[in-house]
């Protein structure tokens, strides 16, 4: 049983950060199947656990931190926030920030304007377990990497600041209260405009099979998807 929360724990972590198994594995320096065996609840070393923890900017404690106590519920309190950095080798200079100095938004917005981090995430602690949905808050400072794209919906709520968002061929500039939704099988990425950071709210909703199916055929009924 604790296998598999911990597995749960490393998928959630991985998905609300935009990463493939791959790219985490990468990350990590652990072999793509290690990752895999690790997400589904098999045998996984402690010290691959903690290479992949490392990776996700995290800790052992929060791997092992049960899903849901006896309540039908998750409640992730402001006092107990996790921030994290998100480019990996910022995370990765040991004694550089501690979990407890990334609570302090001007120690973030001193290390952002520094360049040291192009962007910091709360990771909101409030999966439920078989639910699909995942929720983080960015502040991101300067665009982080290429436009990419991953099965499932993707919410934003932009909480402070600009930001210019890509999605496929479309390109759109949302200001604070602006909110706005899309397939993330879609090439997309955002990045902030204007006065440092851009503050936004993403929750990603992961698709069921027979979602997946629904939507890979309006794809391929789509007027752009019809040869001439």
């Amino acid at each position: 049983m604790m296998r598999d929360q911990i597995g749960a724990r490393i998928r959630s972590g991985r998905l609300s950060r935009g990463l493939s198994q791959i790219e985490l594995a990468e990350q990590a320096g652990v072999h793509r199947t290690v990752l895999a065996r690790a997400e589904s609840g098999g045998e996984c070393r402690d010290a691959s656990l903690k290479k992949i923890a490392r990776a996700l900017g995290v800790n052992l404690t929060w791997l092992n931190r049960p899903f849901l106590g006896e309540e039908p519920y998750r409640l992730d309190r402001q006092s107990e926030a996790l921030w994290v950095a998100t480019n990996p080798s910022f995370v990765r200079k040991k004694g550089l920030v501690t979990p407890k100095s990334l609570r302090s938004s001007s120690e973030r917005r001193r290390l952002g304007s520094l360049g040291l981090a192009n962007a910091f995430v709360r990771v909101l602690n409030n999966d439920l377990p078989g639910g699909r949905m995942h929720a983080v808050i960015v502040e991101s400072y300067r665009k982080e990497q290429e436009p990419e794209a991953f099965p499932g919906q993707m919410f934003l709520l932009v909480l402070g600041g600009r930001l210019r968002l890509q999605v496929g061929d479309h390109v759109m500039e949302m200001e604070t209260g602006d909110t706005v939704s899309y397939w993330a099988d879609e090439l997309n990425l955002y990045e902030a405009m204007g006065e440092l950071p851009a503050t936004v709210l993403e929750i990603f909703l992961d698709l069921s099979d027979e979602e997946l199916t629904r939507r890979e055929a309006f794809n391929s009924v789509r007027p752009d998807a019809c040869p001439e």
